[in-house]
């Protein structure tokens, strides 16, 4: 078979494919899918009308140039179809999406080959048999000839702006770093090329696509969609949107936002940190695992070597290009010696002595004890805000005082409850504000009886100590609980049997863990209780929600940062 036969089936390959493809474009619902079966109607009937009617049935070869251009964009058009087709109320079949996926690969690959015979210096030694062969250029005019090449190199440009974007669908992205979640891994700013090829792509709004051949595993990194935003059709669409318009006008114009317009950290930069069939917690930043092969949690010893959270302990070039520290080398000091401190306290003392604090605070207590008294809030910083005005309530109400012993006593009966490390220790945490708050209200309270008002309180230095250590105490619970701990995750059955990271998903951090929104936390705050041990338990703000995610969503592995200069390189695994 000569190379002419061949050209001319390989059009009527890419012609029928296309036509076929049209076909499935079709729609019958009123919403924007209508446009797919439009565009790819004109697209097709140009590209039949010239290719056909005025290229191959006439074998008239004397101007094919505007067929050939037809043949480059076809691909591109119909991928834009493609996606408007599925970008409807409904969508589309998995079946009838394998079906369009096998007609547009016909098509792009005939248009390729097509494209390649139907280059000027190929054309005219292929066409043998036409009737007409390719004109010869006719000289242009200075002003016609820049016109052209103004024209050729728009033409070109957008080409390239196609390719590039079936590039980073498929095979390789480029990413920058938006944020400090990854510091020393990478800082914001850095740029990398992330591979998609072996990472299972699929075709725009469909799970039609390339296997997954990557075996991922703990410490690797990975490039992930956002799980904090809502993952449906309608959020996809927009997503898909916005990266076309993103690509056509040059990267300037991003309309990849959320419901309130702000842009989305979408996708992130994370590593992989737990794996299927381990269930996981994380206690003073070290990470523990398990599995249904043993039932005792052990550490991950991997995870201590990129875990980052003393970023003034990382080498000084490293350090210079970090915006935020997070917090200096003695508040980082404080907190692994409050974290030492609740580790030694000692319940068993802490029981006998809130029951000494609540007789203590009684005896203090105004003869006519007939005041109303509202519990105050639980929060473990405003009811240290409101102790004095506490104090002094309880000091003229049976009803305060009664409060004020079921507060300090009610966590002794879930002493023994808690059982695995990071409950022992929120539970321990938990009493020991709530010690430090009775140690206060007695404080207040002897002030109160020997005469001293309530301008008079903040002068006495036993309770500014005591304060001050409440106040590290808060700033941990509030500030540093929810990025330093997790609780058992997944978390064990109602009847406590443990449950464990399905087949295919995986569970992410950020390396600064300090600074990380990441798979330990949701988007929304809420009011939690730091034990479930306790019917009184001090409140903290928290945005503690573990989630581990489908593989699926794993859209590539960073492989090389190509900038800035100074730090190019390959990405490698943690080992």
């Amino acid at each position: 078979m000569t190379k002419e036969k061949r050209f001319i089936i390989y059009n009527y390959v890419e012609l029928i494919s296309s036509i076929l493809f049209t076909l499935v474009c079709i729609s019958f619902k009123l919403d924007i899918s209508l446009l797919a079966f439009s565009a790819s109607l004109l697209m097709t009937g140009a590209c039949v009308y010239f290719g056909y009617f005025k290229f191959i049935r006439p074998k008239d070869a004397s101007h094919p140039l505007v067929y050939y251009k037809l043949v480059q964009y076809l691909p591109f058009i119909l991928l834009f179809s493609f996606i408007v087709r599925r970008a409807g109320n409904e969508g589309t079949t998995f079946a009838y999406d394998v079906i369009s996926v096998i007609l547009w690969c016909l098509v792009f690959v005939s248009s390729l080959i097509v494209s390649y015979f139907m280059n000027p210096k190929r054309i005219k030694t292929l066409l043998t048999s036409f009737k007409t062969q390719p004109e010869k250029k006719k000289k242009m005019t200075p002003g016609k000839k820049v016109l052209f090449e103004a024209i050729d190199w728009v033409d070109a440009l957008v080409q390239a702006v196609f390719m590039v974007l079936l590039l980073q669908i498929f095979v390789i992205q480029l990413y920058q770093i938006p944020s400090e979640s990854m510091v020393p891994q990478f800082l914001i700013g850095d740029r990398v090329a992330v591979t998609k090829l072996n990472c299972g792509p699929k075709f725009p709004l469909t799970d039609v696509g390339i296997p997954t051949f990557t075996k991922y595993k703990r410490g690797d990194v990975v490039v992930l969609r956002n799980p904090h935003y809502r993952i449906d059709r309608k959020s996809e669409v927009k997503s898909v949107v916005s990266q076309l318009v993103y690509m056509l006008s040059f990267m300037t114009v991003n309309i990849n936002t959320d419901e309130n317009g702000n842009l989305k950290y979408d996708p992130l930069v994370k590593r992989i940190c737990g794996q299927p069939g381990e269930q996981l917690v994380m206690q003073d930043g070290v990470l523990y695992a398990r599995t249904k092969a043993s039932d005792e949690f052990k550490a991950v010893d991997l995870d201590n070597k990129f875990a980052t959270w003393n970023l003034n302990a990382l080498p000084l070039k490293d350090k210079m290009g970090v915006q935020d520290l997070r917090m200096s080398p003695a508040d980082y000091q404080q907190m692994l010696d409050l974290e030492e401190e609740r580790r030694n306290f000692d319940l068993n003392v802490a029981s006998f002595r809130a029951n000494e604090i609540v007789s203590s605070v009684r005896k203090y207590a105004a003869d006519d004890l007939t005041a109303a008294f509202t519990a105050p809030d639980l929060d473990n910083m405003n009811i240290f805000v409101a102790a004095p005005s506490i104090a002094g309530e309880i000091a003229y109400s049976e009803q305060g005082l009664q409060w004020f012993q079921n507060f300090m006593t009610s966590w002794i009966n879930g002493m023994n409850e808690p059982a695995d490390i990071y409950s022992q220790a929120n539970f321990k945490m938990n009493v020991m504000m709530k010690m430090k708050f009775g140690e206060l209200i007695l404080r207040y309270s002897e002030l109160f009886a020997s005469g001293k008002t309530y301008g008079q309180l903040n002068e006495d230095e036993e309770a500014k100590k005591m304060l001050q250590d409440a106040y590290v105490m808060i700033w941990y619970v509030s500030g540093l609980l929810d990025e330093r701990n997790m609780p058992v995750f997944p978390a064990n059955a109602s009847d406590g049997t443990p449950q464990y990271i399905p087949e295919n998903c995986f569970f992410m951090m950020g390396d600064n863990r300090f600074n990380s929104l990441d798979l330990r936390h949701s988007n929304v705050s809420f009011e939690a209780s730091l034990t479930q041990y306790d019917t009184l338990s001090l409140t903290y703000t928290s945005m503690m929600e573990p989630q581990y995610i489908n593989q699926k969503l794993i859209l590539g592995k960073p492989v090389y940062r190509i900038w800035p200069l100074n730090r190019i390189g390959t990405i490698k695994s943690a080992k």
